[in-house]
């Protein structure tokens, strides 16, 4: 009897977790945010790991989730199963077959499946991290200062907190606005800022990753490399703009490498067999842990690769996107940093973290270009015969 029901147990739990919705979870983790008094926007990782339900069950069981949470996904039907026989179990194995089902998991490798996403990420809870304002909310309104709690209709229609709506005929709570408290006590938060203005920050960021990979060159393909959408005539053009445009911003293409002769008449500082390794890295997609023995690192399946020696000095190799640490990881890194520096200023975070990302960009590229503009010089003096006169590489251009 006592397997029995504790098969019971197992199958009711299992059953249960496995029909509810993500949304039951996002809702939960909104009512959180509430209880908080924090901004229903968030950053991106917050949001994804906060509505995970099997990341959820699984902080549950090891007694690290936060209790104030629990408790609200208690109350809303969706709570931590009690002890009993079968029943965490069956709600853990519930949650692990609900998330294959509703590709949960595969949802956030979806997110992060192209470096832009991938930088998106990062740089937006570093922001978070540095100024939480910016998804946080404010209860005080007008040139006082003060709370208007949901009694005082008047004041919130004075201070647009509310409108009263043409059709319902009922008071319609504006964008970013919501009640919080309950009773008396109830009044109206509103966010501190508005979600597109926070993304905005995103900009200096974004742009060193996607001009790092050669996004920004709407006639063609970057320097060596065919266009997305090549001309029959001439690959390294394109013949569409239009079409080569599309390609690069909805889809993140960017053209394969010119045969060597074509390519070497673009960067003449590479040698044909530095070429022919560059591509045999490029293409490898076996597993490499060891980077001591030749400089190249490759994970399983050729998920995530590096080396030392590229044609383009040291690269990251990102789902098939090469990334440059010097032509795109220094921009990055300084375009982070300024608008990190540039959103603690509290009085103004949003100007301030643009105009700090926007100079951290600007300085990282030049630092990055002139290094990579050394080291091409350098490796053309090593490959050129020394009878033959010097004629160095002009500037930098993406790669």
């Amino acid at each position: 009897m006592s397997n029995l029901a504790g098969s019971r147990n197992f199958l009711d739990a299992f059953e249960k977790e496995f029909g509810r919705g993500r949304e039951e979870f996002a809702r939960a983790w909104r009512d959180h945010r509430e209880y908080q008094g924090k901004s229903e926007n968030a950053p991106r990782a917050s949001e994804m790991l906060g509505t995970h339900n099997t990341l959820i069950r699984a902080a549950e069981n090891l007694n690290i989730a936060n209790e104030d949470a629990m408790q609200l996904r208690d109350d809303r039907g969706i709570g931590f199963e009690p002890k009993g026989k079968g029943r965490r179990t069956g709600q853990m194995v519930g949650a692990a077959v609900s998330d294959i089902v509703n590709d949960t998991t595969r949802g956030v490798y979806w997110l992060l499946n192209a470096p832009q996403a991938t930088a998106n990420v990062i740089a937006e809870s570093s922001f978070g991290r540095a100024n939480p304002e910016l998804f946080a909310t404010t209860s005080k309104f007008g040139n006082d200062g003060r709370v208007i709690y949901t009694s005082d209709r008047n004041s919130a229609l004075a201070e647009g907190l509310i409108k009263k709506g043409k059709i319902s005929g009922e008071d319609v709570m504006q964008p970013g606005v919501r009640k919080h408290g309950t009773g008396k006590n109830q009044h109206y938060i509103k966010r501190n800022y508005e979600p597109s203005h926070v993304y905005s920050l995103l900009a200096p960021t974004g742009f060193a990753i996607n001009h790092g990979l050669g996004l920004y060159t709407p006639f063609g393909g970057a320097p060596g490399y065919e266009a997305a959408v090549p001309d029959p005539e001439d690959k390294s053009k394109t013949s569409n703009v239009i079409a080569e445009i599309g390609a690069k911003y909805l889809m993140s293409r960017t053209g394969n490498l010119l045969p060597y002769d074509e390519f070497k008449e673009a960067r003449p500082d590479v040698s044909k067999g530095e070429y022919n390794a560059y591509k045999a890295f490029k293409w490898d997609k076996n597993a490499d842990l060891n980077p001591f023995d030749d400089g190249k690192v490759t994970l399983p399946t050729g998920i995530i690769k590096g080396t030392t020696e590229g044609i383009h000095g040291p690269e990251v190799q990102f789902l098939g996107k090469g990334i440059p640490l010097t032509t795109t990881g220094i921009p990055f890194a300084t375009a982070l940093a300024g608008g990190i520096a540039g959103v603690s200023n509290k009085a103004r975070p949003i100007r301030g973290g643009l105009v700090g990302g926007i100079a951290g960009l600007a300085g990282g590229q030049v630092l990055g270009a002139a290094i990579e503009n050394e080291r091409r010089r350098r490796n053309m003096r090593e490959n050129t015969p020394k009878s033959v006169p010097l004629d160095p590489e002009g500037p930098v251009n993406n790669y």
